[in-house]
């Protein structure tokens, strides 16, 4: 059981702008779907979007140009561990 509250995004008492961050989540990535950790977040909207716009910059504004080299890390990560990626 969870010990933060997951909102689910079809609650009605659910803050409109939590509603809206985890609706863009889902139309982002139709096939993964909102995830756990997107619910969690909504318990604060504001930090949501900050830690995406955050994620937004690191992720595709100061990174490796192309998708294959920005995978590169997290493959390299997986094998020096031992992990199955």
């Amino acid at each position: 059981m969870a010990r933060v509250p997951l909102p689910n995004p079809d609650d009605p008492g659910l803050d409109p702008h939590a509603r809206a961050l985890l609706e863009s989540v889902a139309d982002a990535q139709p096939e993964v779907g909102v995830l756990n950790v997107h619910r969690a977040l909504a318990n604060h909207p504001t930090a949501m979007e900050q830690l995406f716009t955050f994620l937004e910059t690191v992720y595709f504004q100061n990174s490796l140009p192309t998708t294959r080299q920005r995978e590169l890390p997290y493959l390299t990560s997986a094998v020096a561990n031992n992990c199955f990626y």
